[in-house]
């Protein structure tokens, strides 16, 4: 009985260290509301993720235009660092090329580790309140 438990320990903190689970690591094709087309890596885990093109530049999906628009870096009401979109969309109308020329400044891995941060501490300091009954 004691290996048994002892085993069920084991496995259930293995299961714990790993849900934490990566983005694919491989190219995937992106379609923007007017049928264009773009491959970007998905980079991340579940707890934040982010769109990156080959040239390392970051994308975000616009809610209000549905485009994929390369992002810019704002704070929240809580004052942490978000990803936004800029309005510039990936890609022209009409063309099949990711947009080179914009005035979008690169957003470090700095960044986006203190992004991913303050996710992970987010979850960690969930208050449970029990239920009313």
């Amino acid at each position: 009985m004691k290996l048994i438990s002892l085993a069920i320990s084991l496995l259930t903190g293995f299961a714990i260290n790993l849900m934490a689970v990566p983005a694919a690591p491989f190219l995937i094709t992106f379609a923007q509301p007017d049928g264009s087309t773009f491959q970007a890596h998905l980079k991340g885990d579940e707890y934040f993720s982010w769109i990156e093109t080959e040239n390392k530049m970051i994308l975000v999906k616009s809610k209000t235009s549905g485009y994929f628009e390369f992002a810019l870096i704002n704070r929240d009401a809580n004052n942490r660092l978000i990803l936004v979109p800029s309005g510039i969309p990936v890609i022209q109308s009409g063309q099949s090329t990711l947009r080179t020329e914009h005035n979008i400044p690169k957003i470090t891995r700095e960044q986006l580790g203190k992004i991913w941060q303050s996710r992970i501490d987010e979850r960690r300091n969930v208050k449970l309140v029990p239920a009313n009954e």
